[in-house]
């Protein structure tokens, strides 16, 4: 008769252990910067994405109701990263009811840190950039500075904030008026971090450029 003995199996030793977890923790480190900078680069393509789809629903709106839309974007304070300087950091959509009031069309959108406008490279929040435009004699004053009521308090309050804003018209195209130095386009600059908003030409940005003719949105990556 044959007796089998069952099998001791064999664990691990600490120096195994700590051999394995060496190697993972070296490959973690060699695969880290760009799993950054891969998740980084999301983040800016998702929040650009989202603006530019309220910009492409503000002109349908206009035209499938024929009536003026105003995007208006707000210059507030970071409450989430308790960020006291103002910037702009959120947008929403208007459109004026039956009683004549401008309501608001859309949610509040409120652009998600790291991801910020620079406000250097973004003509659409220069209410000055038209100054000099000779289309000015016509009456075209967008983009507009402005102040009123929105949800930018902390947990949503209303509170009374600057914005600058422009309008999409019914026909499709905007009161953006034809900018005669430069081109003919107006942007919005996102970028990626804090530091990025110091720099002249960002490594990493997403501008988002508006035809004044046409209403057209166009994307630009690096």
């Amino acid at each position: 008769m044959k007796v089998f003995f069952p099998s001791r199996s064999r664990a691990f030793s600490l120096i195994e252990l700590m051999v394995v977890l060496g190697v993972v923790g070296l490959l973690l480190a060699f695969a880290a910067p760009n799993l950054f900078s891969l998740i980084s680069s999301n983040t800016l393509s998702a929040e650009g994405s989202l603006l530019r789809n309220q910009l492409t629903y503000a002109q349908q709106i206009a035209v499938s109701k024929n009536a003026d839309v105003e995007v208006r974007f707000f210059k507030v304070p970071d409450y989430a990263n308790a960020g006291i300087e103002e910037a702009f950091r959120s947008f929403q959509l208007y459109q004026y009811n039956l009683d004549g009031d401008l309501v608001p069309v859309s949610s509040y959108f409120r652009i998600k840190a790291p991801v910020a406008v620079h406000e250097n490279l973004s003509t659409l929040l220069n209410p000055g950039a038209n100054e000099s435009s000779k289309d000015k004699k016509f009456g075209f004053s967008s983009p507009m500075l402005g102040s009123g009521e929105a949800p930018v308090g902390e947990g949503g309050r209303m509170e009374n904030a600057a914005y600058v804003s422009f309008r999409f018209r019914p026909d499709g195209s905007t009161d953006l008026p034809f900018r005669t130095s430069g081109s003919d386009t107006w942007y919005i600059t996102l970028v990626q971090g804090e530091g990025a908003l110091n720099a002249d030409k960002p490594d990493n940005y997403l501008c988002l450029q508006i035809n004044p003719y046409n209403g057209q949105v166009s994307e630009f990556r690096p």
